[in-house]
């Protein structure tokens, strides 16, 4: 009898030693959300993976893997020809980051969604707004190249003043 009792006191503490802690056994909660997400994308399956994305954004606000999962947010929004929520998300990004490269190539997206939207002007805002910055010159040309696109395609004879100096830089 007192060996049943010490068994079943020894039992479970020899259970609970073998097991490791989650994190050593295979990837975190976020990794397989974000992994779902990334692989219903792949599969085409865009409603299914915004869900997957907006559940990450949501339980996991501050991971490092934020960026990663509002670009693939994006690029499900343009799959889906929704641009008003792509540039939603565009502009989060460049605030996370407005220095940055990716920020500021978010911020060009922004312009080339709402160029694409038929806002000329706010989008010639964020390419002026590109431009004048210093941090990314690749940025910048990228910026200047999307203002000789909209001199192009407007029906003005000369280009735009904003244009002229943005190229001239």
């Amino acid at each position: 009898m007192i060996a049943f009792f010490l068994l079943l006191l020894l039992l479970p503490l020899s259970i609970f030693s073998q097991g490791e802690t989650p994190s050593k056994q295979g990837p975190s909660d976020p990794d397989i959300l974000f992994r779902v997400a990334e692989e219903a994308y792949k599969d085409r399956r865009f409603f299914q993976s915004i869900e997957s994305l907006r559940n990450f954004l949501v339980l996991y606000p501050g991971n490092s893997k934020k960026t990663r999962v509002l670009s693939l947010l994006r690029d499900c929004f343009l799959k889906l020809d929704r641009p008003e929520k792509a540039l939603e998300v565009s502009l989060d990004l460049y605030k996370m980051e407005p220095t940055g490269e990716s920020g500021l190539e978010s911020y060009l997206e922004a312009g080339r969604l709402l160029a694409r939207m038929g806002e000329i002007d706010q989008a010639k805002q964020i390419f002026s707004s590109i431009c004048r910055q210093s941090y990314s010159r690749a940025v910048a040309e990228k910026a200047a190249l999307e203002f000789s696109g909209i001199d192009l395609l407007s029906e003005r004879d000369e280009p735009s003043p904003e244009g002229e100096s943005c190229r001239e830089k």
